[in-house]
């Protein structure tokens, strides 16, 4: 499950971080520069209804966060829930524990997240779904493969560096 993740958490998250860095001899500072600057201005502004910044938890820590909003977009009828700028602990990008399995594992977990804001705290009958990586987009591609054909899905498509779904 994803929660909201507002401006004390993400100054919970951003100390968390510059830990797990520091642990891998990195330095925050240069730790997804292109998008936590993106997701700190949203974390920290005023709560908003269709957008907000997400994140899933383990065992007390932030394993991931990402953008979510949910629009009206041309060429769709109903709402369109987009999410990018997903950014997973620096762990998952430092440790040489993490297995493939574990990563994949993780982001499945960030998916599932999404179909619930979907389905509830941001309703939307689209989901649009970035990936940034090699393994992102390996992941993408078994994901739509598993789901083609499911009942509850119209479109099912990987398009580029997208997921497309939508419901039905």
């Amino acid at each position: 499950m994803l929660e909201r993740i507002t401006g004390e958490g993400w100054d919970k998250l951003v100390l968390e971080w510059e830990e797990e860095c520091s642990s891998f001899e990195e330095d925050f500072g240069d730790y997804a520069v292109a998008s936590l600057p993106v997701l700190a201005e949203l974390a920290r502004a005023a709560p908003r209804r269709d957008a907000a910044v997400y994140g899933l938890m383990s065992d007390g820590k932030v394993d991931v966060v990402c953008q979510a909003n949910s629009t009206l977009l041309p060429g769709y009828t109903g709402k369109v829930l987009r999410v990018r700028h997903i950014v997973l602990a620096p762990r998952f990008d430092f440790s040489e524990d993490i297995t493939i399995e574990a990563y994949t594992e993780t982001l499945a977990n960030v998916f599932a997240g999404v179909l619930g804001l979907a389905d509830d705290v941001m309703p939307s009958d689209h989901i649009k779904f970035h990936l940034k990586s090699p393994a992102e987009k390996s992941f993408g591609g078994a994901f739509t493969d598993a789901l083609s054909g499911h009942p509850a899905f119209s479109l099912v498509a990987m398009k580029g560096s997208w997921i497309y779904l939508s419901k039905v």
